[in-house]
């Protein structure tokens, strides 16, 4: 049996690729976090008197608490990035929240949902002119590096740096032309859509070395969130990832990794997602969430035993099903992640995108519960 090892030791253990003394649970990162109602439910479960911290004011999953990290026995702190100083998000004459991006949302429903798509009607030679986020906002980065050196010095923990934005070029293309017509791009208008994802993978370049330069030397990963994936099937075909988002992928994935050699790189995709594995690997992805168990073709045992000498796995526990299901269900389901994913090191556990509202306090304490129990090594 391996000698009980720091949180910090855990993580670094498994992504270099060796066996820990059990597998490191997460809570809070890009795609791990708690629905505010289910949030609330916890709090009471533990009886916690205060929140934690408003970190995404407005979102269905808005805070962050690491006492009651502290209390499931999880593994990680996350830095989020800052918003912009320069610029105030703002309601326009329809409603719609208007972000730096230029993109509106209707936030009236429990989802906020894209309403207006600013480029929807613009031309090829309208890229260029667009009023594009700032990256260097000193409103990204205040306060980051202190909190990150704090959390170094004074816990045990293993940092990482969550997505600085929601979604990549995949979604935001979507959002600044509108789903159909960006579709539509890719068939028939190759120039425009090929411009306009290089134009935002610039942005995202910048944005990250921005945001990371002065957390880097703390930090385990840096994460990135696309959701190339439904339940059945890719977005896209093999042939026009390969077309149009390989290359911008690995673009940005390369330019972290010059800069910041230490860094992984953590790529959340939810959905169906396994015939682009291979391609993610060779973009530069050493870490891969959420491994979404119920998607067609994401078997994780299957995954595990193709891909695991290249990527590490994080996530995989069933919030479809199991989570919402009795303890029972999620005792299962923790020790058949285990037994699938946890073999010769490599895996970290988490649910499989943020726990949502129908899951049971109870059952959130059974999973990082059962993990500690059963991930032994």
């Amino acid at each position: 049996m391996n000698r009980e090892m720091s949180s910090r030791e855990r993580v670094k253990t498994v992504l270099a690729h060796k066996v820990p003394d059990r597998v490191p649970t997460d809570l809070w990162g890009s795609a791990s976090r708690i629905c505010d109602e289910l949030y609330f439910d916890l709090l009471r479960y533990f009886d916690l008197p205060h929140m934690g911290d408003l970190i995404r004011p407005g979102t269905v999953t808005q805070f962050e608490d690491y006492a009651l990290a502290e209390r499931l026995d999880t593994d990680f702190r996350h830095i989020n990035i800052g918003k912009p100083e320069h610029f105030k998000s703002y309601t326009d004459e329809n409603g719609y929240v208007i972000d730096e991006w230029g993109v509106g949302r209707d936030v009236t429903a429990l989802y906020p949902t894209v309403a207006y798509f600013p480029l929807a009607e613009a031309e090829e030679e309208d890229i260029d002119r667009y009023p594009w986020p700032d990256p260097f906002d000193n409103g990204r980065i205040r306060g980051l590096e202190q909190k990150a050196k704090d959390w170094y010095l004074h816990t045990d923990k293993a940092i990482t740096a969550t997505a600085a934005n929601s979604g990549m070029f995949f979604e935001v293309a979507q959002f600044l032309r509108g789903p159909e017509e960006f579709f539509i791009d890719m068939c028939t208008n190759e120039g425009f859509a090929a411009r306009l994802i290089d134009r935002i993978a610039d942005i995202l370049i910048d944005i990250n070395l921005f945001y990371l330069k002065p957390i880097a030397p703390y930090l385990e990963w840096v994460e990135f969130t696309s959701d190339l994936g439904t339940q059945n099937a890719p977005f896209v075909s093999g042939d026009m990832f390969r077309q149009y988002f390989k290359e911008p992928f690995s673009r940005v994935f390369g330019a972290v990794k010059n800069a910041y050699p230490n860094l992984k790189v953590f790529f959340h995709s939810c959905g169906s997602i396994y015939s682009f594995i291979p391609d993610l690997i060779e973009a530069g992805v050493d870490v891969l969430n959420p491994i979404q168990p119920l998607a067609a073709e994401m078997d994780p045992a299957r995954i595990k035993r193709e891909f695991g000498r290249e990527l590490v796995f994080h996530g995989a526990i069933d919030i479809q099903k199991a989570m919402c299901g009795s303890a029972d269900d999620v005792e299962r389901e923790v020790k058949l992640r285990i037994r699938q994913m946890a073999g010769d090191g490599g895996y970290i556990l988490s649910p499989n995108n943020h726990l949502q509202n129908d899951v049971p306090a109870e059952n959130v304490v059974k999973l990082y519960g059962s993990a500690r129990e059963f991930g032994a090594y």
